[in-house]
C-alpha cells in the first residue's frame, strides 16, 4: 500500500500545474493576483503547502514556525493601512485562513485528520455518524467510571497515566497507518484518541470541581 505522501504528490503536482509554479515561489503568493493585489478569490492551497512544510503525521515545529513569520509579514495589516476597504477586508481573511490552518496544524490529532482528508475528502472528527468499536465504548466507559470514583488527585493521577499510555500506543499506530497509506487503520486510531483527549479532560475538569489540586501536565 503506498504511503499517504505517495498518495498526494500527484494531486499536488496536478494542482501546481495548475495554477502555475511562478505563482507560488514563496509562501502566500497564491493570495494576491498578477497586478500585486490580493486576490478576491485566490486558488486553493492545503494547509501544508500554505506554510511550506510536508504533509506529514509529524511536522517540522521550526519550519511551520517561520512560515507563520513569513505569511505574517505579508498579510500584516500595516501593509494595508492605506488601501481601499476591500483589500483590507481580503488581508483580514487571508490571516483567518491562516489562523485556522495554523490551529490544525499545531494539533496532532487535527493535523492527521486533515492530512488524511487529502486522500479521502472527509474528516473522521466531523463524522457524527461514525461509530465507535464496542470494545473502544467498554474502555472509555470504564475510564469515565474511574474518574467518577476517585476520592482524591492520586487516583485521578493513575487515571490519566493509564489514559496517557493508552494515547502513546494509539498515536504510535496512527503514524504507522498513515505512513503506509492505511487511511481506515488511521481513522479508526483518530477516533480512538479523540476519545482518549476526552477522557483525559473530564478528569482534569473533575480534578479541578473537587479541589483536588492541579494534575500532571499532559505527556502528549
Amino acid at each position: 500500500m503506498r504511503s499517504l505522501a505517495s498518495q498526494l504528490a500527484p494531486r499536488c503536482a496536478r494542482a501546481y500545474a495548475r495554477t502555475g509554479a511562478r505563482r507560488f515561489a514563496a509562501l502566500g503568493d497564491h493570495f494576491f493576483g498578477a497586478d500585486g493585489a490580493l486576490a478576491a478569490e485566490p486558488p486553493h492551497v492545503d494547509h501544508f503547502a500554505l506554510f511550506g512544510v510536508a504533509a506529514h503525521f509529524d511536522v517540522d515545529g521550526a519550519a511551520l514556525d517561520a512560515g507563520l513569520r513569513r505569511l505574517q509579514n505579508r498579510l500584516h495589516p500595516d501593509r494595508f493601512a492605506s488601501a481601499p476597504e476591500a483589500q483590507k477586508l481580503l488581508a483580514d481573511a487571508a490571516s483567518a485562513r491562516v489562523n485556522d490552518a495554523l490551529a490544525v496544524l499545531r494539533d496532532p490529532l487535527r493535523r492527521a485528520d486533515y492530512a488524511r482528508s487529502l486522500t479521502t475528502g472527509d474528516l473522521v472528527l466531523d463524522d457524527e455518524t461514525r461509530q465507535a468499536p464496542g470494545a473502544l465504548l467498554l474502555a472509555v466507559m470504564e475510564a469515565r467510571e474511574a474518574v467518577d470514583d476517585a476520592a482524591n488527585l492520586e487516583d485521578l493521577a493513575a487515571v490519566v497515566a493509564a489514559n496517557d499510555g493508552d494515547v502513546a500506543a494509539a498515536t504510535a499506530a496512527l503514524r504507522e497507518a498513515l505512513g503506509a497509506g492505511d487511511l481506515d487503520g488511521a481513522a479508526e486510531r483518530i477516533v480512538e484518541l479523540n476519545f482518549y483527549g476526552k477522557i483525559d479532560a473530564e478528569a482534569r475538569e473533575a480534578a479541578d470541581a473537587r479541589g483536588f489540586g492541579e494534575l500532571p501536565r499532559r505527556a502528549w
